[in-house]
């Protein structure tokens, strides 16, 4: 796939757009619009990629075959972000790895828990119970994610400010964490998690006249985004031409920089506002921002009763009337 799209990159840059805008004031309608657009221009060439939740996949392409005005489609790739890392390892980086499977990490897991149950002090009375290997599998999965090493674990297990028991439970986290990633080691084996890591790495290490580009990426439905997620959009984005992320983000919300915690706003606030500082330290870049306002004529709400409460989900008070039962 990649060897049909090869061209220099030149020092024109990747154009960023960041579309915001509340619910239903049309962000995956004219992202839609224009994966449809660049489909018909040319129905061949780089291949387009459009990043969702894996849970929102199926749903963006009933939508974008929905009017009818597409028959099909090749070169258009609904990705998670898990499918685009195995996209940029089976491309740039097909030499054979062996990856654990979910299964094989909890027999790991398990075998570890009853090899180093001593050392353990929080998780000693419970390291034998049925289950729990899955449940420390979900935390170390977690802990992968948010880039959080034992190192960096060990780190906040010896803060003295920390109570006793938050301690004792870093300690023993931090222990699993390390041996699981020493038994990978010795194995000569990579867990599935760290997929997203190897491929950032390989995009990372492309030489600047790889000849490998033109792509075209568009993100939508991200509320949040771990580190993982946001170093390879980072990594992904000097391989595309142009870039459209779409945030469900207020024009308030936009503006205010001190925006409460408690804002229904603000987990997305954040996400938007850590992955635009990320993209803006990638070279060449050139970052645009478009806030969709709502317009009554064209909203997904057209029960005026839904359409009033979006309008003033943050401020109920402000709707001057009670919405009928």
């Amino acid at each position: 796939m990649l060897a049909s799209v090869n061209r220099v990159r030149d020092n024109i840059g990747v154009q960023i757009r960041f579309l915001l805008g509340p619910a239903g004031s049309g962000k995956t309608f004219q992202c839609l619009s224009e994966v449809r657009d660049a489909l018909r221009q040319s129905p061949e060439g780089p291949p387009l990629i459009f990043l969702a939740p894996k849970q929102a996949t199926f749903q963006i392409e009933r939508q974008l075959l929905g009017d009818g005005s597409l028959a099909g489609y090749t070169r258009l790739q609904i990705s998670s972000f898990e499918r685009l890392a195995n996209f940029v390892l089976d491309e740039l980086a097909p030499e054979s790895r062996e990856w654990l499977s979910e299964e094989g990490r909890v027999m790991v897991l398990r075998a570890l828990l009853a090899r180093r149950h001593s050392e353990l002090r929080v998780f000693r009375s419970t390291a034998r119970l049925p289950g729990f290997a899955q449940q420390i599998s979900v935390l170390l999965r977690e802990l992968q994610q948010q880039q959080l090493s034992p190192e960096r674990l060990i780190d906040l297990a010896t803060d003295s400010r920390a109570p006793v028991a938050l301690r004792d439970k870093l300690h023993d986290v931090a222990l699993l964490l390390r041996a699981y990633l020493d038994w990978l080691r010795a194995n000569n084996l990579h867990d599935a998690q760290e997929r997203l890591d190897a491929a950032a790495k390989v995009l990372r290490a492309l030489p600047r006249q790889s000849g490998i580009g033109g792509f075209q990426l568009w993100m939508d439905g991200f509320a949040e985004m771990t580190p993982q997620e946001l170093q390879l959009l980072a990594a992904f984005m000097p391989l595309c031409e142009r870039a459209t992320l779409a945030f469900c983000l207020d024009a308030d919300a936009v503006a205010d920089q001190n925006a409460s915690w408690l804002s229904l706003w603000s987990v997305v606030a954040q996400t938007y506002r850590r992955c635009s500082q990320e993209l803006a330290a990638v070279p060449g870049t050139r970052i645009d921002i478009k806030v969709l306002e709502r317009d009554p004529s064209r909203t997904r709400f057209e029960n005026p009763i839904l359409a009033t409460i979006e309008n003033h989900w943050t401020a109920p008070s402000a709707s001057g009337a009670a919405v009928p039962a």
